[in-house]
């Protein structure tokens, strides 16, 4: 499964989120602000608050960066 931490005004956020329905890629969109249960997830699994942050639960995979994040999507949805 993808997760993908997001913060609701986040405008690289939403640029992934308008990537993925328009390849309609599959993913559970998880709140990552401070303070909430994802923030804490986002911290242990990448070392820092930033946001969007992809987490390819299957095999641990995870990363930031907005390009980044379409593109792996891309290279899935192929």
């Amino acid at each position: 499964m993808i997760e993908l931490y997001t913060f609701p005004s986040c405008p690289y956020c939403e640029k992934v989120r308008r990537a993925f329905a328009d390849m309609n890629f599959e993913y559970t969109e998880i709140d990552a602000s401070p303070g909430t249960p994802g923030s804490a997830v986002v911290m242990e699994k990448g070392g820092k608050l930033q946001v969007p942050f992809l987490v390819n639960t299957e095999d641990g995979f995870s990363m930031y960066e907005s390009d980044d994040i379409i593109a792996y999507a891309r290279q899935r949805s192929a």
